[in-house]
């Protein structure tokens, strides 16, 4: 996302970040030079995501939903919920806002309900009214309008629906495999940068284990994915793995999990040794 495609009233907003504090931080307090800064931030951000990959962003909130296995019509006493994490806020969201809020909102529903079913919940059309500050009747219309441009919006009230087809993950880690670029893919499914290279990510780590003989269970288990997204993934790969065209892509994805791995085996080497301990 580029400056320049943000409207003037949001360009405040899109450089409120904790890389920018860190920055402004190490230039005025320690007067480090700015290449100096910005090399220090990178390698702060990289400690921070590497250690702590489940941390809170700023841009998230904690928000409990009804658990993705509590049948319909279940009473809200006797309803299972989990607390799960929600990003109510991308810098995408800067572009998007720029040019219609009508889209901003609409994109905001795709991400939050496909979130909230990564981890095993379900959002209704009640939640999505509270978190969006829109009437329900809005967010009806919305849904369908949506799920009609065959985007994957899975709430409550589509529940018996969303076992039918493929997940939105493997739809969006297909479409990289044709050769899609991330531009083409956010326009597509409504998914921001950020999410698809996680998809990306996650598959790459499907595929290692995978090529490790670890069997579908056992890949289940050490990446906590459904056996449902496991078996698809597993499915895109035989799918595609011998087509000359994807071959490139494929390696391409592969790479991401060995670079991951790599950075987290450098990252700890580098790490300072404590005071006291024995070199």
């Amino acid at each position: 996302m580029s400056i320049n495609d943000i409207d003037k009233n949001y360009v405040s907003i899109a450089k409120r970040t904790i890389e920018e504090e860190l920055y402004y931080t190490l230039q005025t307090d320690y007067g480090f030079p700015k290449a100096i800064c910005r090399s220090l931030v990178d390698l702060f951000m990289g400690y921070f995501n590497t250690y702590t990959p489940d941390q809170l962003m700023e841009e998230q909130l904690i928000y409990r939903a009804a658990s993705y296995d509590v049948p319909l019509g279940n009473k809200v006493e006797e309803m299972k919920t989990l607390a799960i994490k929600l990003t109510i806020f991308s810098p995408e969201d800067l572009e998007l806002a720029s040019k219609s809020q009508n889209e901003l909102i609409r994109e905001r529903i795709v991400r939050l309900t496909n979130e909230a079913m990564d981890q095993g919940a379900l959002l209704t059309q009640a939640d999505l009214s509270i978190i969006l500050a829109e009437s329900t009747r809005t967010i009806v219309r919305r849904v369908k309008e949506l799920r009609d441009e065959d985007l994957i919006v899975p709430t409550r009230g589509n529940r018996i629906d969303i076992g039918l087809g493929i997940s939105h993950k493997t739809k969006i880690v297909e479409l990289y495999l044709k050769g899609y670029e991330f531009t083409d893919i956010k326009r597509r499914r409504r998914h921001s940068s950020e999410s698809i290279a996680r998809y990306l990510k996650e598959f790459s780590r499907t595929l290692a284990l995978h090529e490790r003989a670890h069997s579908v269970h056992e890949i289940r288990m050490i990446t906590q994915h459904s056996e449902k997204v496991v078996k698809e993934y597993l499915s895109l790969y035989d799918l595609y793995r011998d087509n000359p065209e994807c071959t490139d892509r494929l390696e391409e994805i592969r790479s991401l999990y060995r670079e991951k791995k790599l950075k987290g085996w450098r990252a700890e080497k580098e790490q300072p040794k404590m005071e006291g301990t024995n070199g």
